[in-house]
């Protein structure tokens, strides 16, 4: 297992937390994930071997918000 840190923009209340761990834990591999409102911290757990931080880049964008090697 990896834990991938970043930093993540656009987030503003609960929903957006909720709507960035669905999209993260769609991701095949992804075990866990830890989203910090106020700092836009995110962890995420995952196995190196079914997914990769760009793929978690990717669902993060295409959830609407930004993401940033935190």
């Amino acid at each position: 297992m990896q834990t991938e840190h970043l930093k993540v923009t656009g987030l503003t209340c609960g929903g957006c937390i909720n709507s960035l761990t669905n999209a993260l834990k769609a991701v095949a591999g992804v075990s866990d994930v830890k989203v910090i409102l106020a700092t836009g911290e995110t962890s995420v757990q995952y196995d190196e071997h079914a997914t990769s931080p760009a793929q978690l880049r990717s669902a993060i964008d295409n959830a609407g918000f930004a993401a940033e090697p935190g």
